[in-house]
């Protein structure tokens, strides 16, 4: 009789691993089908053909570098391919021939800026001052070529001949696991996230956003004033976000860092100040002013180390003040998993590392 029941059991077991593998497998090929639609908005129709035909793995692209008359190249987790004419993908190494390649020329990206542009490229002059364009998603085409040098101290791609398209992830629940670092009950320690670009700080900073915007059982949910300057955090396009940050979560996209942090606060009265990529002078002067304000911060930075960070002169002053109790870094290993440690203010290492995201996207 036990061994009936155990057999009738694992057969269950077993019958429940399958099908919950067959809803992710289906799960996973509508997610592929939504992301291919997502990229192919990039190109104008005369070039899409060719990338409808791509057998890519559209959910894991994470950029697509073209430079003119060179290979275009799809990065997509730690590993670099190249568009063959035949419409398959290729990884790039010292034997891959050039001559099978996509390349596109003046005419080709230049097409395409139309195309983004939406064929009025005199009305997107701000971006390409700021040398990219934000599209609706949060995904962000990074422009350059040859420059010219207007108002001052201001420049602006004239022959642009050299694009990045960086698609967006968003991954609810990867900040999950490290919450209990920034906050404790009612408490929330101000939090610096760093990581090399590319290390997934912003996509992190989202879910965190988003985790302390809505609340758990374990804390109430907070206001929070988020400045998404690049539109890069928020997916703001036309100053709607686009990717979940919270429902109690006003963004301000457009201005810069301490412009934003003194509408919000004397605005909205945040409990949290939000803001990605913290750098210069005026940066570290609007988390002092947030500071003082009485909101607590979590931002971003790039760096890999402690040391790193020392060398950064504008966030050195911030770690001399201890403005930051946790800083958390953030590495990527083979295969793209993302692992986190944790130090606080004084420097002392609070956690090792620990796997923060397999590669899910």
């Amino acid at each position: 009789m036990s061994k009936t029941l155990f057999l009738c059991a694992k057969h269950i077991l077993f019958w429940n691993i399958l099908v919950s593998s067959t809803y992710i497998e289906k799960g996973r090929k509508v997610w592929k089908e939504i992301m291919k639609s997502v990229v192919l908005k990039f190109f104008p129709a005369t070039l899409r053909e060719l990338w409808e035909k791509c057998d890519c793995e559209w959910d894991k692209i994470e950029e697509i570098r073209i430079r003119v008359n060179k290979p275009i190249m799809i990065k997509e987790k730690m590993k670099e391919y190249v568009l063959l004419k035949s419409g398959e993908i290729k990884e790039l190494n010292h034997e891959t021939e050039f001559s099978k390649c996509v390349i596109y020329a003046e005419k080709e990206l230049e097409e395409m800026l139309r195309h983004l542009c939406k064929d009025s490229i005199y009305a997107y002059e701000e971006e390409r001052k700021r040398g990219f364009l934000v599209v609706q998603g949060g995904h962000r085409v990074g422009i350059t070529g040859e420059v010219i040098h207007i108002e001052g101290k201001t420049y602006m791609a004239k022959y642009i001949r050299y694009m990045n398209i960086r698609i967006a992830h968003e991954i609810k629940g990867m900040a999950s696991g490290l919450m209990k670092w920034i906050v404790c009950g009612e408490k929330v320690f101000n939090t610096l996230i760093v990581s090399p670009p590319g290390g997934g700080k912003t996509t992190l900073l989202r879910d965190i956003t988003r985790l302390l915007s809505d609340g758990t059982t374990e804390y109430c949910g907070m206001g929070i004033g988020m400045i998404d300057e690049r539109g890069e955090l928020a997916g703001a396009y036309r100053g709607m976000a686009s990717l979940d940050c919270g429902m109690r979560t006003d963004v301000i996209t457009g201005g810069n860092k301490e412009q934003g942090t003194q509408i919000l606060i004397r605005t909205f009265a945040p409990r949290i100040i939000v803001m990605d990529e913290i750098g210069m002078r005026r940066d570290a002067e609007a988390v002092l002013y947030a500071g003082v304000s009485g909101c607590n911060v979590i931002a971003t930075a790039h760096g890999s180390s402690m040391n790193d960070l020392k060398n950064k002169p504008e966030i050195q002053e911030l770690l001399k003040k201890q403005v930051f109790q946790r800083i958390i870094f953030l590495h990527r290993k083979e295969k793209g998993a993302r692992w986190y440690e944790i130090w606080n203010g004084e420097g002392v290492q609070l956690c090792g590392e620990n796997l923060l995201q397999e590669y899910l996207c």
